[in-house]
C-alpha cells in the first residue's frame, strides 16, 4: 500500500497536483470479527504516518470500516432535519411550490445523492432516511404525525427510500447497456447470450446474474445487484427506446410496486 501511495504521489507531482499527506485517510474494511484480529498498523504517506480511520469521506459519501453506511445516513439525517426545521419557520411566508423547491434542493437531493451505494444496507439504517422523507412530506402536506404516511407520499408522487435506491441502480444499468456511462461501470455487467434460440422475445435484454463471494459485502456490489434487479423488470421497460421513456416507465413501475400492490 505504501508503494502504491508513493507511485500516486509521484504521478500527482508530475501532473502539477499535490497529495496532502496529513489529510490522507485509509480504511480497513471487514467484519467485526476480522477487524478485531488486526492491529492499527500505520501507513507512511510522505513524512506522515496515518493510522486506520473508523470512517472517511469521499465525494460527499462517508464510508465506514464495516460498510454499514450508518455514518453517512446519520450525516444526511442531521443535515436534513436541520434544514426542515429552518423551512418550517418560514412556512407561512412562502407558497407550497416554493416549499417543495426548497425541500427538493436541501433535503431530497441529499437523500438521493449516491444512494445506489445504500443497496443492501440494513433496514434499521434505511428506516432513518425513510423517517426523514416522511417528515419532509408531512411538512409540505401539513399532515399530522398521527396520519398514515403512504397516502401523503402517494399524493406527492414520491417513491419510498428503498425504491429510490432501486431506481438509481436500474437507471445506471440502462445507461451501461446503451453506452451512456463510462466503461468502468459498463464492463461490470454482461448481456445474457443463450446457447439456443429463445422461445419468446420477452426473454431478451437479460443480464448474466453473478453470485457474490462474500455475502455480507458482495451482494452490495453493482455487478451483483444490477442484474438481479434488471432481470425482474418487464420486457417493455428493459427494451425502452430512449432514456426519457425508460425513466418514465421505470418510475411508474416502481410506484405501482410501492403503493398499488401493497394496498
Amino acid at each position: 500500500m505504501q508503494n502504491c501511495i508513493s507511485d500516486i504521489k509521484m504521478w500527482m507531482s508530475n501532473n502539477f497536483l499535490k497529495l496532502n499527506d496529513d489529510k490522507t485517510e485509509y480504511l480497513i474494511i471487514g467484519s467485526n470479527t476480522n477487524l478485531n484480529k488486526l492491529s492499527d498498523t500505520p501507513v507512511q504517506v510522505g513524512q506522515n504516518y496515518i493510522t486506520p480511520s473508523k470512517s472517511a469521506r469521499n465525494i460527499g459519501v462517508i464510508f465506514d470500516c464495516q460498510m454499514s453506511m450508518e455514518s453517512h445516513i446519520n450525516s444526511i439525517c442531521k443535515t436534513g432535519y436541520f434544514n426542515l426545521r429552518n423551512i418550517s419557520k418560514i412556512k407561512k411566508y412562502i407558497s407550497t411550490d416554493a416549499m417543495k423547491t426548497l425541500i427538493n434542493s436541501l433535503v431530497t437531493s441529499r437523500i438521493d445523492h449516491s444512494n445506489s451505494l445504500l443497496y443492501g444496507t440494513p433496514a434499521k439504517h434505511l428506516d432513518k432516511l425513510q423517517k426523514l422523507q416522511n417528515s419532509a412530506a408531512r411538512l409540505i402536506s401539513g399532515s399530522s404525525y398521527r396520519d398514515h404516511i403512504s397516502p401523503v407520499l402517494y399524493e406527492l408522487h414520491w417513491l419510498p427510500i428503498v425504491f429510490r435506491i432501486e431506481y438509481k441502480i436500474l437507471l445506471l444499468t440502462y445507461k451501461c447497456l446503451n453506452n451512456l456511462i463510462p466503461s468502468y461501470l459498463s464492463d461490470l455487467i454482461y448481456l445474457y447470450k443463450p446457447s439456443r434460440q429463445l422461445r419468446s422475445s420477452e426473454d431478451r435484454y437479460l443480464l448474466v446474474e453473478k453470485k457474490a463471494n462474500l455475502v455480507s459485502f458482495g451482494d452490495k456490489a453493482f455487478s451483483v445487484a444490477s442484474p438481479k434487479l434488471w432481470n425482474k423488470l418487464p420486457y417493455i421497460i428493459r427494451s425502452s427506446e430512449s432514456l426519457p421513456v425508460f425513466k418514465s416507465q421505470l418510475k411508474t413501475f416502481l410506484f405501482k410496486k410501492a403503493f398499488l400492490t401493497s394496498s
